[in-house]
């Protein structure tokens, strides 16, 4: 009987994993399914979502939240998805740390706030817009774009906040100035609108990655001048070539001061265009070494200093960048 009931739960899983999502039993079989977590054969990463633990840790770390949307879309079709949970669905680079909880759309009037790892968020009717405006995403049903980008501007902290809006900007084809008066018409009176608004207006599509915007949002928030995003550099030794940098400070006195991030995705990328770790190596030694005949200094960092506390303005200091009169955020 056992053996028969951990066959079927296995086939049960193993079916679901097929799909690229997890499984939810039924209620009555999840102290089954449990028991199996503390046998170290499944996970449960998500309330009654279950899956091998060969899947899952078999999965990238910013896979893993849209597996879990996902894997809900699939056993609840009625669940509408919101703010962090759906930009993640739209491919909106959402930092982790912010989806830890799903988010659900509600009609205004119904119980909203936290249940465990659910948040439930009020989506008021929009002036000529119906209420729950939505679409369909890979089968996952979400709010719209726009109202997906607006609660999330208006929830995140300020980096977090600018690297969705700079792909918000790529993502419906609009400019900043428009994306301000897309705040003011789904934001209303919406808590956080002033903060959401302010975000929208430094929005530059020209970022390359939620990396790199949320450098610039601490460098902002930090005081520090808005650098020039994507500017190109001469290659000295074949003049036909250009080099673009993440950004770059231009002083008065002609002074130029260079910045990039050191991302993994940027290094993924990176590999699978230059082969093994040898030959980036050399490559982006050579790049740098010529970036530095055309630049004053190039200054690298990665997420972990731009995420430590004061890391990157001290980086920055001592190189010399220079802050505006008052601190930005």
């Amino acid at each position: 009987m056992r053996s028969s009931v951990s066959e079927r739960i296995a086939r049960h899983v193993a079916q679901a994993e097929q799909d690229g999502i997890l499984f939810r039993p039924p209620r009555k079989e999840i102290r089954a399914f449990r028991r199996r977590v503390d046998t170290g054969e499944l996970v449960e990463p998500f309330p009654q979502l279950f899956g091998r633990c060969t899947f899952w840790a078999g999965l990238e770390l910013w896979r893993k939240p849209y597996v879990i949307i996902q894997s809900l879309a699939r056993y609840d079709e009625q669940l509408i998805f919101s703010s962090f949970s759906a930009a993640c669905v739209f491919g909106l680079p959402v930092s982790l740390e912010l989806l830890e909880d799903v988010y659900l759309a509600v009609s205004p009037g119904s119980h909203t706030g936290k249940t465990g790892r659910f948040v439930r968020c009020g989506v008021r009717a929009t002036p000529g817009i119906p209420t729950f405006a939505r679409g369909v995403v890979s089968g996952i049903h979400v709010t719209s774009p726009e109202q997906t980008v607006v609660d999330c501007l208006c929830a995140a902290p300020f980096p977090q906040a600018l690297a969705i809006a700079d792909a918000a900007l790529r993502l419906l084809d609009i400019s900043s100035e428009e994306l301000v008066q897309l705040v003011r018409r789904y934001g209303g009176r919406k808590r956080g609108v002033r903060s959401a608004l302010r975000v929208a207006s430094y929005a530059d599509a020209r970022s390359q990655s939620g990396g790199e915007s949320i450098a610039r949002g601490v460098m902002i928030q930090e005081g520090f001048v808005v650098p020039e995003l994507q500017v190109a550099f001469p290659d000295v030794l074949e003049p036909w070539r250009t080099f673009y940098v993440d950004g770059a400070w231009i002083l008065e006195d002609g002074t130029k001061l260079v910045w990039e991030f050191d991302g993994k995705d940027k290094y993924t990328r990176f590999a699978g265009e230059h082969g093994d770790t040898v030959a980036r190596m050399m490559h982006e030694r050579q790049r740098e070494s010529r970036l530095t005949a055309v630049c004053d200094a190039v200054i690298r960092f990665d997420y972990r200093t731009v995420m430590t506390p004061g890391a990157l303005a001290r980086l920055l200091d001592a190189y010399g960048v220079p802050r505006v009169a008052s601190r930005g955020i």
